[in-house]
């Protein structure tokens, strides 16, 4: 059985490749099966496989890899195994035997360096199989040498169960190996789900070795990966209501220099479907709201006048700038309705981060690395180098929704449950992007959609609008205007 919606830590696996034996399914099978699994997947890449060698550790993954060179001898495929040690557990000295006694060639790191280096050169197909899921050291010796010639090599790179010198959670060492693609056993890990760790895995494969259904359901996952199924968290429409029926939203947004923004998060907004939209801002800003949107109610922006606004959930920050920081704190300090705030009221937050433990409602960020890490007075490469738990950690200290924007978005809950959204491309790298997300996620949690479902809904639904609509405008092309109407067709 494998599973491709959620993702485990290192010891979810190793529990469940124990497990599986109460089950009959020894360590030996599963690594037999890991041999049979990871040559389907080369042929489904097409890797060229004319000249193989596969980089054996002395644990179970290296195992794997004695697996595999077993299967591809039976192929007739020439491959060749190097190792700086030979194997130190029972099954996989069992598949080193199985090797050699089949004819095939074994070379260690220690006695023949130079043939070592000449078959990296010539190589088509390099597969690593040095450390898998439950590496957590550091690469020295003999073994960093050889991850260096198979960066260097120009062949494809194939990386067993997880790149050696990445571990499970996603910690990246300077000097691991560079993958083309990866086949990663029974689940996904954070690392291949997550960035940066993701980026050295390439194209993930995840494979079913065998572990029975029964122990992969008696395990918590470290996460789950968001797709199709949670549009069904969407609330029925019925017939026979009106406008009032499907909330409203108070959108405190835009700013003299930056009207675009309140533009794209209200139009964002009406198209995810809220019944009623009010927009608050400055005068310049609802001039230019006036004539390009005839939908939403237009608030000037004073006390009295928000004062007298009744909502279902307020949106802030989009484009506000900082000049109405004033008119923010008073406005979130007063909210007992659900609040989304993105952009300049992340900004104003990191420096008024009491303000968080101050509102009454449920909260949901969507905060960008460079924001999360003002949040955090953190240092943005170490929130882009440990995104996910950035994430959790703050949604559990401050009780909220954190939505961190970036490829492959991750969403974390109060209770430290996370959630990873795949859609999405390189088009949603402009100005104006985060601004519609933002607008879809206040506009679900307005209709009456619980804090953690609007976010990974609006998450899905803006990643894959911008999937469907590349092939139309190209990913340089597409800008955030042309996604409201898309994500509108896909909410139904």
């Amino acid at each position: 059985m494998k599973y491709e919606n959620v993702f485990l830590s290192a010891s979810s696996v190793k529990e469940a490749d124990g497990r599986a034996a109460g089950y009959g399914i020894t360590s030996f099978m599963l690594m037999d099966n890991a041999g049979r699994e990871l040559l389907r997947y080369i042929e489904e890449y097409g890797a060229d496989t004319s000249s193989v060698i596969i980089m054996c550790g002395r644990g179970g993954n290296g195992g794997n890899g004695y697996s595999l060179a077993c299967r591809m001898r039976e192929r007739g495929i020439n491959v060749r195994v190097v190792c700086t040690a030979p194997p130190k557990n029972t099954d996989s000295v069992a598949f080193m035997e199985r090797f050699l006694n089949s004819g095939g060639e074994i070379i260690r790191f220690s006695e023949d360096s130079d043939t070592i280096f000449a078959l990296f050169l010539e190589a088509t197909l390099v597969v690593d199989s040095f450390h898998g899921a439950a590496f957590n050291g550091e690469l020295r010796g003999d073994e960093l040498k050889m991850v260096e010639w198979c960066n260097a090599s120009t062949a494809s790179i194939l990386a067993v169960d997880i790149p050696t010198g990445v571990s499970a959670d996603g910690r990246v060492l300077p000097n691991c190996v560079d993958a083309d693609f990866t086949v990663t056993f029974t689940a996904h890990k954070a690392a291949t789900v997550s960035y940066p760790a993701l980026d050295y895995c390439g194209k993930v494969y995840v494979a079913d070795i065998g572990v029975p259904d029964e122990v992969l359901k008696s395990l918590r996952p470290s996460g789950c990966i968001i797709d199709e199924n949670v549009l069904s968290y969407l609330p029925d429409r019925a017939a026979n209501t009106n406008k009032g029926c499907f909330g409203t939203l108070l959108a405190f947004v835009g700013s003299g220099n930056m009207p675009g923004a309140a533009y794209l998060s209200s139009l964002a907004a009406l198209r995810a479907g809220v019944g009623l939209l009010k927009v608050v801002s400055d005068d310049d800003t609802l001039a230019v709201l006036k004539n390009r949107l005839a939908e939403p109610v237009f608030v000037p922006l004073s006390e009295e006048s928000v004062d007298e606004q009744k909502y279902s959930a307020l949106l802030a920050g989009c484009g506000l700038g900082r000049d109405n920081d004033d008119a923010l704190g008073w406005l979130l300090k007063r909210q007992n309705q659900i609040t989304i705030i993105d952009a300049d009221g992340i900004n104003y937050l990191a420096a008024h981060i009491n303000v968080l433990m101050e509102m009454q409602g449920d909260i949901i960020l969507t905060p960008h690395p460079g924001e999360m890490a003002r949040l955090m007075g953190a240092d943005i490469e170490y929130v882009n180098s440990n995104r996910i738990e950035c994430a959790r950690a703050f949604a559990m200290e401050y009780c909220c929704v954190v939505v961190l924007k970036g490829a492959n978005t991750v969403i974390a809950s109060p209770n430290g449950d996370i959630f990873v959204n795949t859609t999405g491309n390189s088009a949603l790298a402009k100005g104006g992007s985060g601004d519609v997300l933002a607008g879809v996620i206040a506009s679900l949690a307005a209709q009456g959609v619980t804090p953690l479902k609007a976010a990974c809904i609006g998450a899905y639904v803006h990643g894959r609008a911008a999937d469907e609509l590349v092939s139309e405008y190209g990913v340089r092309g597409l800008l955030p205007h042309d996604l409201p109407a898309q994500i509108g067709r896909l909410l139904g």
